[in-house]
């Protein structure tokens, strides 16, 4: 089975992440503050989404204890998606900072959880822990790029 870890690497590959952090700025640059907020909730929509069917999906896979961790690491990386917009490079910071921790806990559980589930659902797991990558690394980007341009705001 894959781990967090082996799929992240494939997944965040230097080019993947320059592209995403590429259509994010092309994106952002035509749009306001708030339209730009209104993409990233978007994105944090996505991800919470496909956190809550990764979830969702282990509950049958996993001991109720491994379940009871990783309900907490998710409840905790909810509550910081759904933190308000931020309206300033520092208040960005701050919430990319958050969410990023919260993603780093939940995904040393799900490495746990992995070692746990029997390999006849081990593709099952390997495309939804996949969805939830994907779902962590478009928001990141999302993230940079507004980070980059209140950069350029402020200079």
């Amino acid at each position: 089975m894959t781990s967090i870890k082996e799929t992240r690497e494939a997944i965040d590959s230097r080019l993947d992440k320059l592209q995403a952090k590429a259509e994010s700025v092309s994106a952002q640059v035509k749009l306001t503050v708030d339209e730009i907020n209104e993409r990233i909730d978007e994105h944090e929509k996505k991800l919470s989404d496909a956190t809550v069917n990764l979830l969702n999906k282990l509950d049958a896979m996993v001991s109720g204890e491994t379940m009871e961790k990783l309900e907490r690491k998710v409840d905790r990386l909810e509550v910081q998606l759904a933190l308000g917009a931020a309206d300033t490079r520092d208040a960005i910071n701050t919430k990319k900072s958050e969410i990023l921790h919260a993603v780093a806990e939940l995904n040393a559980e799900l490495d746990a959880a992995d070692a746990a589930i029997e390999r006849e659902m081990a593709a099952e797991f390997d495309a939804l822990i996949e969805d939830y990558v994907k779902g962590v690394i478009t928001l990141n980007a999302e993230l940079e790029a507004m980070e980059e341009l209140y950069d350029l705001i402020e200079t």
